[in-house]
């Protein structure tokens, strides 16, 4: 349209130049000087409309320059694995990468001219997080200087990200706000991978306490053990007190068990085995302990059974170490399911989900770590031996929980080990 008015406006210009020329030559222009004023009139028309003619096509070049280079920067940012985002000094919405977009589910929505809490209306799932931009935005403005801050942003599905976002403000000579520069790179992976050799340096660590200590302990707890059951034997009067020290000893011996398999160096000889019968043999194990608690044990399995390749002492030392902690916290007269499913991926999910008391945000982050345990009379291994078993066959553990509601943990593992017997990686997540 715009174009058609240019025409329309030239072709206009042109019929009242040459009528009014027309009509000066006529009535005011002397006969001698009429020739002179022809060429005059035809050379000025041209020099005008070939100097219209050559604006409109520099600015054309320019304009396809320009449009050249939006389209070679809108390639470059849509190419990068970081969030962009331009906005004005009103904090509008000039242009966003597809990384971006698709992030905060804006896909489809025309984002241009809009702010953060306007645009919060077309996302439900991401609108708080949009408008704590608008706010983090104007805290940058405040500053006048480049920020940089972790921001961690929740997915419809369940799972964050974690992003290094730098922003850079930027201002007209007279002070006034001209543009924000966004830049937002995802640091998950990074963050989970150093969270993952923390735990691997304090595993290596207990693992060399470990070594040094629990020989020297089991040597003398032999002895007492010994003397204490001849005591027993000897001595009826004080039977109740043998049973305690007996009972301590026991207990001394397990934690020595638990900080020696810390210690052991994994090189495991892996067998073919049905999952469904690790998980009965250990719900067998554990029933009168459920009972005791007053804690029903529901099993979820398969028919057809499941065969994994594993180390099988291990992984039933793994589900004694969940299935024991879901009974102790479990309430009264309550349920513990455990489930099996197979993944798209040829791995195995093993579902064990109570109704307990549950564990807060605070302390799920350091489920896992040696030496920590919310119990009473816990030595904090028992769930770092976990972590360790499953690392060793290359699985993830995944605990989900909420105080009053209960405790989930995920586990995944590969029904074939198709690398060498080495402790492989995994993942630990609260």
């Amino acid at each position: 349209m715009k174009k058609t008015k240019l025409v329309f406006l030239y072709l206009i210009s042109s019929l009242i130049w040459l009528y009014a020329s027309n009509y000066l030559l006529t009535h005011y222009i002397p006969s001698s000087l009429v020739n002179y004023f022809e060429r005059g009139k035809e050379i000025f028309y041209i020099l005008v409309t070939g100097g219209i003619f050559y604006f409109f096509i520099l600015k054309k070049e320019e304009l396809y320059t320009t449009k050249e280079q939006e389209k070679r920067l809108s390639t470059l940012i849509n190419s990068m694995v970081d969030f962009v985002n331009f906005k004005d000094g009103e904090g509008r919405w000039i242009q966003a990468n597809d990384f971006g977009l698709k992030l905060f589910q804006l896909e489809n929505v025309d984002y241009f001219g809009k702010k953060d809490s306007e645009l919060a209306e077309y996302s439900e799932f991401y609108s708080e997080s949009l408008k704590y931009c608008e706010f983090s935005d104007e805290e940058t403005w405040e500053k006048g200087t480049i920020t940089r801050c972790e921001e961690i942003v929740s997915r419809s599905d369940g799972t964050s990200k974690i992003f290094d976002t730098i922003k850079v403000p930027l201002f007209h000579e007279d002070g006034s706000r001209e543009g924000l520069v966004i830049i937002g790179r995802d640091i998950t992976t990074l963050r989970q991978t150093e969270e993952r050799l923390n735990r691997s340096e304090k595993l290596s660590v207990v693992g060399e306490l470990s070594a040094s200590v629990a020989h020297e302990i089991r040597n003398p707890l032999t002895s007492l053990k010994g003397f204490v059951q001849l005591l027993q034997m000897e001595d009826d009067k004080h039977q109740d007190y043998y049973q305690i020290m007996l009972d301590e000893l026991n207990r001394i011996n397990h934690i020595v068990g638990e900080l020696l398999l810390l210690a052991k160096p994994q090189h495991l000889k892996y067998s073919k085995l049905a999952i469904q019968k690790i998980l009965n043999d250990v719900i067998s194990l554990l029933a009168v302990e459920a009972t005791l608690y007053n804690v029903q044990i529901e099993s979820n399995f398969p028919k057809e059974d499941i065969i994994i390749e594993c180390e099988p002492n291990q992984l039933k030392q793994l589900f004694i170490n969940l299935i024991k902690n879901s009974i102790e916290a479990s309430k009264n007269d309550s349920k513990i399911s455990i489930s099996i499913g197979l993944l798209e991926d040829n791995r195995l999910a093993i579902t064990v989900k109570d109704q307990g008391c549950g564990i807060s945000k605070e302390l799920l982050q350091k489920v896992g770590e040696p030496f920590y345990s919310s119990k009473e009379k816990g030595t904090g291994l028992g769930l770092t031996v976990s972590y360790k078993i499953v690392q060793s066959h290359k699985g993830n553990i995944m605990f989900d929980s909420e105080i009053g509601i209960g405790t989930t943990v995920n586990i995944t593992l590969p029904v074939e080990q198709i690398s060498s017997p080495a402790i492989g990686k995994s993942t630990v997540t609260a």
